[in-house]
């Protein structure tokens, strides 16, 4: 389906559109898995994403660690085979903002999107996802699009044969370093510590890439460019002093947070702003569920995200019929 919404698809109106019994909130893994068991649950089902299906998986260089993927798989790949399952099971979406969820009873909503539908429903799964972290820097701002990204994948064609800097030392950080290594010429990543925090293996392939070059114990300060990024300051936290160096581009990965404006319902978070959840995946608010990245947990994957939708998922039929 394209951009357009489910009752322009079907030539109605939303006021025409009947009620829901869960609509889903984001399409990526978790999202998508509510979506389909909620679906073969009987229950009438509503997937909204503002984007694409996939989340932070169509983003993911390769996926090692997925189960009957030996080989591994590409994240856009991976995603596209859930997108591809979805729509098997005929399952609607509509590519709409949500806005807000109003008028909320017990099993009683409404979904209201950036297109001015207002979607009824009885229950909730929010699988929204986190968005990437930035430095709050000016530079930020005013190279954005212009050397300066958050999506490695997206945007590594615009730098062959080019040098570069990824910002930041975890799993985001070295698979986007790992996979730019592929396109650019030279590639600095600059990290806070003087160890990489990722997983063994991954942390092994960039220690030995010779295309990688890091920078220990550094942060970025600033970014200079006359119409585009051509340098980058780098300031050692040892030694106290300033390094320039030439790059094209700047890929800030140094962490995932979750969106600020996740709707201005009065959900229970902790003090970083992660959905507070039960084992059932249930909110404190009666018939909204939360799951994935989104929510209060230990891991953080794709196959958590993946068993969080089906639970969630479950109990929404569950809560129903009692």
């Amino acid at each position: 389906m394209n951009s357009e919404t489910i009752a322009q698809k079907e030539g109605q109106t939303s006021a025409q559109y009947d009620h829901f019994d869960v609509i889903v909130i984001g399409a990526g893994p978790g999202g998508m898995s509510a979506a389909l068991c909620a679906s073969r649950a009987k229950l009438k089902t509503l997937l909204i994403e503002r984007a694409v299906p996939g989340g932070q998986a169509s983003t993911a260089y390769g996926v090692d660690n997925f189960l009957g993927f030996p080989g591994g798989v590409f994240g856009d790949d991976l995603a596209r085979q859930m997108n591809q399952h979805i729509d098997a099971h005929g399952i609607q979406i509509a590519y709409e903002t949500v806005e807000d969820i109003e008028s909320i009873s017990d099993f009683s909503k409404v979904v209201r999107t950036n297109t001015g539908h207002f979607y009824h429903t009885k229950t909730v799964i929010i699988a929204v996802g986190l968005e990437p972290k930035k430095l709050d820097q000016p530079f930020e701002t005013t190279f954005l699009g212009r050397g300066v990204s958050y999506y490695a994948q997206g945007d590594a064609s615009f730098y062959q044969g080019k040098d570069v800097a990824v910002i930041g030392g975890g799993n985001c950080a070295c698979y986007a370093a790992e996979y730019l290594s592929q396109y650019v010429n030279h590639l600095y990543l600059i990290h806070q510590s003087n160890s990489i925090k990722a997983v063994r293996s991954l942390k092994e392939r960039i220690l030995s890439n010779p295309k990688i070059e890091i920078v220990w114990d550094s942060q970025l300060v600033d970014v200079f460019g006359i119409d585009k990024v051509d340098k980058i300051k780098v300031l050692n936290l040892v030694t106290d002093q300033h390094t320039w160096i030439d790059v094209k581009g700047v890929f800030v990965y140094v962490g995932r947070i979750p969106p600020k404006e996740i709707l201005t319902l009065s959900l229970s978070v902790d003090d970083r702003g992660f959905v507070q959840t039960d084992e059932c995946m249930r909110t404190n608010v009666k018939g909204i569920y939360a799951v994935g990245d989104i929510r209060v947990k230990q891991v953080r994957q794709i196959a958590t995200a993946v068993s969080d939708g089906m639970i969630a998922a479950v109990n929404v039929e569950r809560d129903l019929q009692r």
